[in-house]
């Protein structure tokens, strides 16, 4: 008697696991890194127009990264292209520091992580199964 081997269904990829803990792991990370880079730079440097600007661009990318985890937790659709213009905004932030500062030994991470995520936030199966609230 030969037994019939049903193929096994291929369970369908949702939920925060996977892959996707990375990038939410980051922006914990990034909350902290946002918070020491203001506290640290307030406390190292004379308090100028540049200072004040930077300042209130890490205030804005701090909202950024704790909305887009509380739409991460709250499964909504809106979260991925929030993420995504996190990265973007990193980047962009990231790059104007370095010019302002004349040094680029630390520019490549978050290019090379902003490409990585923003295309995995773009293609993956797993998030668009988990935001759709």
């Amino acid at each position: 008697m030969k037994k019939s081997i049903k193929p096994q269904k291929k369970e369908k990829l949702k939920g925060i696991g996977g892959w996707l803990i990375i990038p939410i792991i980051g922006l914990f990370l990034s909350i902290i890194l946002v918070l020491y880079d203001l506290l640290s730079m307030n406390a190292i440097y004379e308090f100028d127009f540049y200072i004040g600007l930077l300042s209130l661009l890490d205030i804005g990318l701090l909202i950024l990264v704790i909305t887009s985890l509380v739409l991460v937790f709250n499964k909504k659709k809106s979260a991925p292209k929030l993420i995504i213009a996190f990265y973007i905004t990193n980047i962009i932030l990231q790059t104007v520091v370095a010019v302002l500062i004349e040094d680029y030994s630390g520019i490549a991470a978050p290019w090379v992580g902003g490409a990585i995520w923003i295309l995995y936030f773009l293609k993956s199966k797993r998030v668009k199964n988990t935001f759709i609230n």
